[in-house]
């Protein structure tokens, strides 16, 4: 999700990753646990389904892509 829209609205607790600072290659310094569960989600659902196979890519195991912000019936801040 670009941050700009992060921003606006996002799942609380979550952390905004751009999808371009994912490599597929390294593990990521804001995500040191590669087995802890990970919700992937960016506005409408094309990056975050990218992302998705990226980490998976990198090694994390438990990987769950959802789509979109606009698409979450949970809470928001």
């Amino acid at each position: 999700m670009c941050c700009s829209t992060f921003a606006e609205s996002h799942i609380p607790g979550a952390i905004c990753i751009p999808n371009e600072k994912i490599t597929g290659e390294a593990m990521l310094p804001q995500l040191p646990e590669k087995d802890k569960l990970i919700l992937v989600y960016c506005r409408s659902g094309n990056r975050s389904k990218q992302a998705a196979e990226k980490l998976v890519k990198a090694g994390y195991t438990n990987v769950k892509e959802f789509g979109g912000i606009i698409d979450w019936t949970g809470a928001v801040e």
